[in-house]
């Protein structure tokens, strides 16, 4: 059946309206910054996320991270990471464009469910500018709830289409059940809350849809049982997907030990109650509500008489105004996955659990103002002056999302004494280095709720940066005790255990890491540098090696990695990954150290001088780097720097053997007479040899060389022979020997090659 003309140019314009309205809406979040909460493990830190769209990405979303399974909710944040790499505007807009979509195919999908063309936008107008949504949106780690709600709102779309078609016995009506259980799967592959659709679809199936109708006098139950199997597939997924959420949270699933069912099903009943108040009056939103194990017996009696209210009355009035019924059960059972009989995490309630949920309410609201309300003038003020005030109220919500700070500020004001937020607002406080400040806000935190880990976690960390280790490592452990998932308390433990020469114990935490996060990459590095300390350099190897496959971005481990490969004697691997460790962090002094030390051992002398000279000054105090950089200007025949590079070694060092030995060699050797000095010379090889138990062929060949500038020629003779006879001479050293042995016997001294 075709539509009128008049209507579908009325449907493209309210379109129009609501997607520009709603765009503008919410524009400004394009200026908000990334969350130190939840953001971090979705995007900004997360190794496979910020690589954008890869094979080895694709494979990897398939799998339990942040505690749920939701794959498409990552290929989501790979795409933006991919287009926007970490500039947060990109990854706003599409939260952005999300929920303007969603707000259009609800009106779409409402209009045709409903023939009412108002009624739904009306709908769809409390559903895109309610303030309750603010978190959903302006949260780039909520992308998940829009992605749900985007393929929640196209399944039910596609769905009307199937029974529409079925009706009518159009052959198409099997591609539309087909579409239907595909885009279901994409909703479940959004956000596991999304298991809840097929009772939605049953409820839309009595109304508005009419499915269950008969004959006057007629049995309903065929009618029923025909829809019902209908769902049976959708059940089917949806129980898939409940096992494999139950398998991904059952780390975060608060045991029944702890909340007993009596507490569950009040603290269920306190958030229906809740979520409808915040619905019809949204003020003093906040991001974290603390969870109170013992609500007031008055509040739980006023919730469980609310609900049981509403659900007579809906029960009542289902035959003249489904709608009010439809509606409530739809609020009713989309909450069921997160209303509090499987407590997951610690927070009491979230506004971001009604963004499906709240279209129920919303078409009570709607239908029933218009059935309630006759003047239509009186109706469109109504409709009028609510629009501005969801306006307003979610531009003023809105800024309170403008980053971490704004955020839990808002959090703390609006909610007392909330624990929470008031220990990210110290550890904001510890980024500045405000230590002391930000141990105040965590021991304040910890007076409210003694048992919270994350403030003990903060504490430790920020006792660590003072160096007061044996109190950090107190608190570390008091957060495990409570919390023993947290995969970067054990980290930080491993690390600090460390410090105190506990290796062992250290090693235990870094493999409990791994256990909680196999693809920790710095818990793969951490236990490579303690295994590397312990002497077991294959074990260390593996484990950078595994660090880098998961994090190709962590320059410390390949910085680390290259160090053991050139101990190892792999010097072409090993001078690879300080290249690469180098290229990720080009200011690392380091990296560059170690990269033109090992440039330096392959005799590529212009390479490493050039890193040489970017770090080593008079003021840096490693001898050691002096020496190196001098030898690789001696290399480059550059003497006279050469000579100064090695007084420096030798004024931080005075008995480096290589400094005193490379110094002599110039001074005995160097075809510049200005530069030689046979007595110096003489003094500082004779003092490298005794450093050394006179064991090195070439500081005997040195001293030899300086025995001949000083005229001594038997003695350069007998010392020559005697650096050739050692076991630890090479052929090239044995030769270059047996040259000066010559020029020794002409009585000549030695010159080094030019």
């Amino acid at each position: 059946m075709t539509e009128p003309a008049t209507n579908s140019r009325l449907k493209v314009l309210i379109c129009l309206v609501l997607g520009l309205i709603t765009l503008l809406l919410y524009l400004p979040s394009l200026r908000h910054d990334f969350l130190s909460y939840d953001d971090q493990q979705y995007v900004t830190e997360n190794a496979q996320v910020k690589a954008g769209l890869t094979w080895e990405g694709f494979a990897w979303s398939f799998g339990y991270h942040a505690g749920n399974w939701h794959p498409l909710a990552w290929l989501s944040h790979m795409l933006d990471c991919q287009l926007y790499s970490l500039n947060p505007a990109g990854h706003h807009l599409t939260n952005v464009l999300l929920h303007v979509a969603n707000t259009v195919l609800l009106f779409l999908v409402l209009a045709r469910m409903t023939g009412s063309i108002w009624r739904s936008a009306s709908v769809a107008a409390l559903f895109g500018w309610h303030p309750l949504h603010v978190e959903s949106v302006a949260w780039v780690a909520e992308r998940k709830d829009l992605l749900c709600a985007c393929f929640w709102i196209l399944t039910t779309g596609v769905y009307v289409r199937y029974a529409q078609a079925r009706r009518m016995h159009d052959p198409k009506s099997t591609s539309w059940y087909g579409m239907t259980v595909i885009l279901f799967g994409f909703a479940l592959m959004s956000k596991p809350m999304a298991v809840t659709l097929p009772f939605t679809l049953l409820l839309l199936d009595c109304w508005p849809l009419e499915r269950l109708e008969t004959d006057p006098g007629g049995s309903r139950l065929r009618p029923f049982c025909s829809v019902l199997s209908e769902k049976i597939p959708l059940f089917v997924l949806s129980g898939i997907t409940c096992v494999l959420t139950m398998s991904a949270q059952e780390l975060a699933i608060v045991s029944t030990a702890g909340l007993s069912i009596p507490q569950r099903i009040s603290h269920a009943l306190g958030a229906y109650a809740h979520y409808a108040a915040a619905t019809a009056f949204p003020h003093r939103l906040a991001v974290y509500y603390p969870y109170e194990a013992v609500l007031p017996a008055g509040q739980i009696i006023l919730a469980g008489a609310f609900v049981l209210a509403i659900t007579c009355a809906s029960l009542g009035l289902l035959r003249r105004h489904s709608f009010i019924g439809i509606g409530w059960f739809w609020f009713v059972g989309t909450l069921v996955p997160v209303i509090g009989f499987v407590q997951v995490g610690d927070q009491a309630w979230a506004d971001r659990y009604t963004y499906l949920p709240s279209i129920g309410l919303f078409v009570i609201v709607v239908w029933g103002a218009v059935e309630g309300v006759r003047q239509r003038q009186l109706l469109t003020g109504i409709a009028a002056l609510t629009g501005l005030a969801l306006l307003i109220s979610t531009t003023l919500q809105l800024r309170h999302w403008q980053n971490t700070r704004t955020l839990f500020t808002h959090t703390a004001q609006v909610i007392p004494n909330n624990y929470m937020a008031i220990t990210m607002l110290g550890s904001l406080l510890a980024r500045e280095n405000k230590l002391d400040e930000a141990i105040v806000d965590y021991r304040t935190a910890l007076r409210l709720q003694p048992g919270f880990p994350e403030a003990h976690f903060f504490l430790g960390n920020a006792l660590d940066q003072q160096g007061k280790l044996d109190e950090a490592i107190a608190e570390y452990r008091q957060a495990l005790w409570f919390k023993p998932i947290m995969e970067t308390t054990h980290i930080l433990l491993g690390v600090a255990l460390g410090k105190k020469q506990q290796p062992d114990e250290a090693v235990a935490h870094f493999l409990a890491a791994i256990k909680i996060n196999p693809e920790s990459a710095i818990a793969h590095n951490n236990l490579a540098r303690i295994r590397h300390t312990q002497g077991l350099l294959d074990e260390a190897i593996d484990h950078y090696s595994r660090a880098l496959k998961l994090d190709p971005q962590l320059a410390q481990a390949h910085n680390n990695l290259g160090i053991l490969l050139l101990q190892r004697g792999r010097l072409a691997e090993g001078t690879a990954a300080l290249r690469e460790g180098l290229r990720l962090n080009s200011t690392n002094t380091e990296s560059q150290l170690n990269l033109a030390l090992a440039l330096n051992q392959q005799a590529q002398w212009a390479e490493a001088a050039g890193l040489f000279a970017k770090i080593v000054n008079p003021a840096f105090r490693d001898a050691n780097a002096h020496y190196q950089f001098a030898l690789a200007l001696e290399h480059l025949g550059k003497t006279r720097e050469a000579m100064s590079r090695y007084a420096n070694a030798l004024l931080l060092q005075p008995d480096l053997p290589e400094a005193l030995n490379g110094l002599a060699w110039i001074l005995a050797t160097t075809p510049n007479a200005d530069f030689r000095n046979a007595a110096q010379a003489l003094g500082m090889a004779q003092r490298a040899c005794d450093l050394t138990g006179k064991n090195q062929p070439r500081f005997l060949k040195t001293l030899a060389a300086a025995y001949a500038e000083a005229g001594s020629f038997a003695q350069a003779i007998a010392t020559v022979e005697e650096a050739t006879t050692l076991p630890t001479a090479d052929q090239d050293t044995v030769a270059e020997c047996r040259l000066m042995l010559a020029a020794f016997k002409s009585n000549r001294a030695w010159r080094a090659s030019p």
